[in-house]
């Protein structure tokens, strides 16, 4: 997407708060958009205990619009599979290798090795964290927000920002000074924490919950393949007073595996800690110019590595939107989305959470003997083992519902063509709006290089026009017209037309052509001839239809996008209708 300059980051359009994974996230997608913006946090430097380490598969995705998904995979370790394991029976069994994904895996990937990728991103681009800073006030004014900040000479600053978005943490001081309730509860038990390295006969490259009835579970997840291993022992009552807790040291942790029942010897002890985990969220995601992500707006269970996850993509739905109204391409309507898209998404991973926490501690002995028995069965079955990694994956998660998003076909209206086309099974559900496009390799010619469809979104919208033309030359003439008139007002949308091989070659103008000559991309997308998809430039799809009109209303009304040249685009819109 073309950048042009805008004001320097001494006036920051954006104040991050926090920085953390969330923060870094944030900061790197508003950087590479060409958005000014300040980052501060009130540490002196970046994370040196593990705390999270699960980067599920879509995180991976969001990673590779960092600029940093190699390099993680590179340096992490993949989790091919996650079970949760009672009397030495999978009940339920996470195999990740299934997933239809760019990384079909689940990456170990320490905080601290998280935020070093992140900080030598940001700082490659241009931009430091300023270290040492604290936060001491906020305002919220006419045209946004103001801080008063507090560097570590003691010296106290207001800064005036457009936005100011709170990666703070649970302790978030921007929720406080904001007076939000931080609504939800405290979970029964509290949890013993540890990295050690671990010699047993179980494989390297999976993870297990391991439970009990009464003595509660031990949960292990591979840290680097090489032996190494995060543990997580629930104590089944509350956290004791300071004085009363057990020792942080081997021999305790030892002897907790032993009396669990596990066959295994610790060495290598570190990163050990208590913690009593809370489930918790506030109502809202957006006041006024201030909006809140990650554990600054909701806390919960660490059973399934959710928050992280969770945390980067509400980064990744704020940014582009930021940048989209911060540089004219898009209404300021269009931050109300923020809230309307991720406080569902928020509100379903900690149901989720909470539901599995609650059926892994259970000590109802009825409930036991049902999870231990009937779940088995269940989570057996083919068609679970392949829905079941995607659950806590992040590419289930959709904004269907949303008003920002519309789905104009009809049932019934699409995939007339395909008994003609093609003999191959369909996938067994056509995408929606709403839903993450599905990242199809595209078809190369010999001796080139294939990429994937994604790679067409970075930054900015596409617009897809399916033809199947089978070709017909000058039919793709005209889908390209009008693919042409529909973008021109805009700028941040890119076009391509989806063409046999035939019409591809024949054309090679603008909009540029994609060639489909075994129909995997009409196929992937249930796609016959006129069918429009607008993907978003976070890979989700804005609009899914046939009728042009409704594409371009769609654009200027609930997209939000601000056209430029009206008279121009209407001209060429006429000429196409003509």
């Amino acid at each position: 997407m073309e950048k042009q300059p805008l004001p320097h980051a001494e006036h920051p359009q954006v104040l991050i708060v926090g920085a953390g994974p969330v923060g870094l996230t944030l900061a790197i997608l508003l950087q590479q958009y060409g958005v000014p913006l300040r980052i501060i946090e009130k540490n002196a430097g970046p994370s040196t205990s593990t705390k999270a380490m699960a980067i599920h598969s879509r995180t991976l995705e969001v990673f590779r619009e960092l600029g940093i998904a190699d390099r993680a995979v590179a340096q992490g370790f993949a989790i091919k599979a996650f079970s949760i394991q009672a009397n030495q029976r999978r009940i339920i069994n996470y195999n990740f290798s299934l997933l239809e994904a760019a990384w079909p895996m689940l990456l170990s990937l320490p905080q601290p090795d998280a935020e070093k990728l992140m900080l030598q991103r940001l700082e490659a681009l241009g931009v430091n964290v300023e270290w040492n800073t604290t936060l001491n006030d906020i305002r919220q004014e006419a045209d946004g927000a103001s801080a008063l900040l507090q560097q570590g000479d003691g010296e106290e600053q207001w800064v005036s920002c457009r936005w100011l978005c709170a990666c703070d943490g649970a302790r978030s001081t921007v929720r406080k000074k904001l007076n939000l309730s931080f609504d939800g509860s405290a979970y029964d038990s509290y949890f013993m924490l540890a990295d050690a390295d671990i010699e047993w006969d179980q494989r390297r490259d999976e993870g297990a919950f391991f439970l009990g009835a009464a003595e509660g579970y031990v949960a292990i997840a591979p840290i680097d393949g090489k032996g190494r291993y995060r543990l997580f022992f629930e104590m089944p009552h509350a956290l004791p007073p300071e004085g009363e807790r057990p020792q942080l040291d081997l021999a305790t942790f030892q002897s907790l595996c032993d009396g669990r029942g596990q066959q295994m010897t610790l060495s290598n002890l570190s990163s050990t800690t208590l913690a009593a985990f809370q489930h918790r969220q506030v109502t809202q995601l957006r006041h006024g110019a201030i909006f809140l992500l990650g554990d600054a707006a909701h806390i919960g269970s660490p059973i399934g590595g959710q928050w992280m996850n969770l945390g980067l993509s509400e980064a990744y739905n704020l940014g582009w939107k930021l940048a989209w109204v911060a540089r004219g391409y898009a209404g300021p309507q269009l931050l109300d989305s923020y809230h309307e898209e991720r406080y569902p998404v928020a509100q379903e991973a900690e149901k989720t959470a909470h539901r599995l926490t609650k059926l892994i501690t259970t000590r109802k002995r009825p409930l036991v003997w049902l999870r231990n028995n009937l779940l088995p069965l269940i989570s057996g079955r083919s068609k679970v083992q392949r829905k079941l990694p995607s659950l806590i994956s992040g590419h289930h998660y959709h904004y269907c519902g949303s008003r920002w998003v519309l789905n104009e076909l009809k049932k019934g209206e699409r995939n007339s063509w395909r008994k003609k086309v093609t003999k191959q099974a369909l996938p067994v559900a056509a995408p929606r709006a709403g839903q993450l496009a599905p990242d199809v390799m595209l078809w190369a010619a010999p001796g080139t290089q294939a990429q994937p469809l994604s790679e067409l979104f970075r930054q900015r919208y596409l617009l897809l026009i399916f033809t199947a033309a089978e070709g017909d030359s000058a039919l793709v003439a005209g889908w390209q017209a009008m693919a042409q008139a529909l973008v021109a007002g805009y700028q941040g949308i890119a076009a391509r037309c989806v063409a046999d091989a035939l019409s591809a070659d024949a054309h090679d103008g603008e909009p540029r052509l994609i060639a489909d000559p075994d129909w995997r991309l009409h196929r992937r997308y249930h796609a016959d001839a006129g069918c429009l998809v607008l993907i978003r430039p976070d890979g989700y799809i804005a609009f899914l239809g046939k009728d042009a009109d409704a594409l371009s209303d769609f654009l200027q009304t609930t997209a939000a996008l601000r056209q430029q040249h009206d008279a121009a685009v209407t001209d060429l819109l006429d000429d196409v209708a003509a």
